[in-house]
């Protein structure tokens, strides 16, 4: 169970639902996608109820399904997690130092865009040997992660030249509902993430990166198209210009031929996909897997079709692998 070790609410409410045969029932009266324990404990908390107390839960839910399908039916699980920045960057830094051009930056399922402002936090990378910062010094988010193995930490973060996220229904950092939507989505006893969370949104509302609305499948090959155009014409001098997709915890919420689809899309255009996902949503780059690897839980970082990493899904912790990055 994904609460288990670290939501001890979330377990409680998540065993008690599935005893529920009133709250089983209201679930499919919406779409299977929308059938998702965070999006469910979500909309709870939307509404002020106290998760903490199954019995509580279930009985708002019995008392008020209406206002549950609501949110159910018109929010999504849109988490953004500025710590993710710090899986990604050593593969997204040794991509840009092996490519002279300029760096185009793309996120698929980028929410409040927060994870397309690597240049905005500062990072702390902890090994056993050292403590690795780099980043921004004067951010206002510091990004913690432990590592291990032989990851190629950065000396810098690279120059972006241009960058625009893509999502069904992007958020605007600004908005007070939509910050608070997103807050009740961070499970109740991570409060350091829900604190990180309300200071990267503070700083993402003045940084303003753009998110557009648009689906993976269908609007991303135009916006590759257009990030490779714009980033060599505002630095023609440089060279051909390195177009990375990024994503994470994205591809889990379409179905597995989607996410082909979109993979294809990636390659067919001549860019990197650099991505952070739960081990059963690419099985191809799972099996690629060091043979006896124990994911246990934790997202796989992949470029391209390589497997790079084991990490905390939160951004907490990065285990690099033997793999190198040649691409």
């Amino acid at each position: 169970m994904e609460g288990h070790g670290s939501s001890p609410a979330y377990e409680r409410l998540a065993l008690a639902i599935a005893e529920d045969r009133g709250a089983i029932e209201l679930l499919e009266q919406v779409d299977r996608s929308q059938r998702q324990p965070n999006l469910l404990f979500a909309a709870l908390r939307w509404h002020g109820v106290d998760v903490h107390e199954p019995d509580v839960a279930l009985a708002w839910i019995d008392q008020h399904p209406a206002a549950v399908l609501e949110v159910l039916r018109t929010r999504r699980t849109q988490t953004n997690e500025a710590a993710r920045c710090a899986l990604l960057l050593p593969a997204l830094a040794a991509l840009a130092a092996r490519s002279p051009g300029p760096l185009a930056l793309v996120e698929i399922g980028a929410s409040a865009g927060l994870c397309l402002l690597y240049d905005s936090w500062r990072y702390r990378y902890t090994t056993d040997a050292e403590v690795h910062q780099v980043g921004d010094p004067h951010s206002p988010v510091t990004l913690a992660c432990a590592v291990s193995g032989p990851a190629p930490l950065p000396q810098a973060v690279p120059s972006i030249t241009w960058r625009a996220g893509l999502d069904l229904h992007p958020v605007d950092p600004a908005d007070p509902e939509e910050r608070r939507w997103l807050q009740c989505l961070v499970w109740p006893e991570h409060v350091e993430r829900a604190e990180r969370l309300s200071a990267a949104l503070d700083l993402a509302a003045d940084a303003r990166a753009e998110v557009r609305a648009g689906d993976m499948t269908s609007d991303l090959a135009a916006l590759i198209d257009e990030a490779r155009t714009c980033a060599q014409a505002l630095a023609p001098e440089a060279g051909p210009a390195t177009v990375v997709v990024t994503h994470t915890a994205a591809l889990a919420y379409i179905n597995a031929e989607a996410r082909s689809e979109v993979r294809a899309v990636i390659a067919a255009a001549g860019a990197h996909r650099l991505g952070a996902e739960g081990p059963g949503v690419l099985p191809d780059v799972h099996a690629a897997l060091p043979a006896g690897t124990d994911v246990a839980g934790r997202f796989v970082v992949s470029l391209d079709d390589t497997p790079l990493a084991l990490a905390h899904p939160h951004g907490a912790a990065l285990d690099w692998l033997q793999a190198p990055i040649t691409q």
